[in-house]
Order: structure tokens, then sequence, then C-alpha cells
């Protein structure tokens, strides 16, 4: 568990990190800066071929001269940022990168190893928050993944139809009007919504998203009924306490329509609906 721990806050490593730590001064965090841009010069003229002093060919001899007079500053430039006395460099190009490459890896070491473990302590328990909430959510996106909401494409059918509603349709979309629902019925006894499946299906859960602007609690008591041919009805959910939301779930049942109605005498009318 403490490997674990530290693998993942990397207190120990920061705090060695910084008992080691030899800070550059400004004279060599100015060297160290050139000799990064010496050094990035050359890998660039490499890449591109492309001399540039005034007279010089453009071929591959000239550019490996170009390169290696970079590569041989950005070497002595980063002897000064690390400390270090004058020395020959190799003469073969792949030597003097290698060696140049290496000087500016001791050069961010010294100077960035702390801020590059604080980077590491934050990807990696941000990764590990993320996992865990993953897991945590697994089981449930399954689940909706196995049985995919069937009420977008359904038609529905409400009891009556307020003015400026339809009595019927596909979908939630409001009318165009600010009020965020999809069917408003008049005030009767037990208005109800229904959505035909068009076939006999095994269902599980409804949920039901109320009216959030006002007037919630018009739609209770609620009942969610099951028919498998839109005369006999089975009762499968109940709800008498207010709500936005509500998921409900029962034991698999079958069913073409699917009826959600209010017991008493009010006007319903719900946001959405989702049947699986």
């Amino acid at each position: 568990m403490r490997k674990i721990v530290e693998w993942l806050w990397r207190a120990a490593a920061i705090r060695q990190a910084r008992e080691d730590a030899r800070p550059l001064d400004a004279i060599q965090r100015a060297s160290a800066g050139r000799a990064r841009t010496f050094a990035a010069l050359a890998e660039r003229h490499l890449a591109e071929q492309e001399p540039w002093t005034h007279d010089a060919d453009d071929t591959p001899e000239a550019a490996v001269q170009v390169a290696s007079a970079l590569y041989r500053d950005a070497a002595a430039e980063a002897r000064v940022a690390l400390g270090e006395p004058p020395s020959m460099e190799p003469a073969e190009l792949d030597a003097l990168r290698s060696s140049v490459r290496s000087k500016l890896e001791e050069i961010a070491r010294r100077s960035g190893d702390v801020e590059a473990l604080l980077a590491q302590r934050f990807v990696r328990t941000g990764g590990a928050l993320a996992l865990l909430v993953l897991l945590a959510m697994t089981p449930k996106l399954a689940w909706y993944a196995v049985h995919p909401d069937l009420a977008p494409d359904a038609q529905w059918t409400s009891s009556s139809a307020a003015v400026g509603y339809q009595s019927s349709g596909r979908g939630f979309a409001p009318p165009d009007f600010k009020i965020p629902v999809f069917f408003h019925t008049m005030v009767e006894d037990s208005p109800f919504v229904s959505f035909d499946l068009a076939r006999i299906v095994d269902v599980r859960a409804v949920t039901v998203v109320n009216r959030g602007d006002c007037c919630d609690e018009r739609a209770l008591p609620m009942v969610i009924e099951v028919s498998e041919d839109n005369a006999s009805w089975r009762q499968v959910a109940q709800r008498t306490e207010s709500f936005r939301r509500w998921e409900a779930r029962f034991a698999r049942t079958t069913a073409r329509w699917v009826r959600l109605r209010s017991t008493r005498r009010t006007q319903l009318h719900l946001e959405s609906v989702a049947i699986r």
C-alpha cells in the first residue's frame, strides 16, 4: 500500500529532488537558454538541409558542417550552464549530438526535477480519480447500454390536450412557447399519457422528468401502468412524493403500451419519459 501511495503522490521523490536540487543562477540560466536554442537550430538545419550562410551550397555536406558548428556552440553554452570547464567535443556529428543532448538533459534534471515530479503527481492522481469514478459508474452505464431507451421513437397519446398542444406525437420537443413540456392535458379525472412501443417487449424501468419551471405537484399521485392490448392495465410503480426526476425500476414485465397516469382530478404535463 505504501508503494502505491508513493507511486501516486511522489512525496519521497519530490523531497529527495528538493534536497538534491542545484538551481541555476542567472548566468547559467542564460547559457542554458542559448544552448537549447543552438541545439534546436542544428536539429532544424539537419531536418530541412537548408544552409543559413549566404554563400553555402545547398548540399547535405554543407548542412552537416553548419549543424556541427551549431552543436559545438550548444555544447559550449551547456558547459557554462553546468559549471563545467571548457573541453574538446567529439568531431563526429552523431557523437556531438549525443553529447549535447546529454548535457541538456542534465540541465533539465537540475532545474526541473521538482516541477516534473509535481506534474507527474497531478497526472497520476487525476488518472486514479478518473478511474475510480469510471469504475463506480460502469455498472450503471453497462445497464443503460444493454437496455436502450424505447420512448423517443414511440408514439405517445395524451388523454386530452390544452390549447396549443397536440394529443399525440413522437419525441419530447415542446410546442413553440416557453413551457418545457411535450404535452399538456386539460383539467380532468385521471389524466394520462401513454406510449405505444409498436410490439410486445420486456420493460423493467421508466424514468419520468417532471415539469421543471412550476406546478410539479399536479402530477401526483402518479402510477405507471403497462398493457399488452391497450385495454387491460397492470400497475408496476407508484409515486406520491414530489419529484423532479423519478426513475422507477420494477420486476421485468412484458408490455406494448406504457401509461403514466395521475390518480386524481388534475392536469398532467411532463418534460420527458424514458422506457427501458
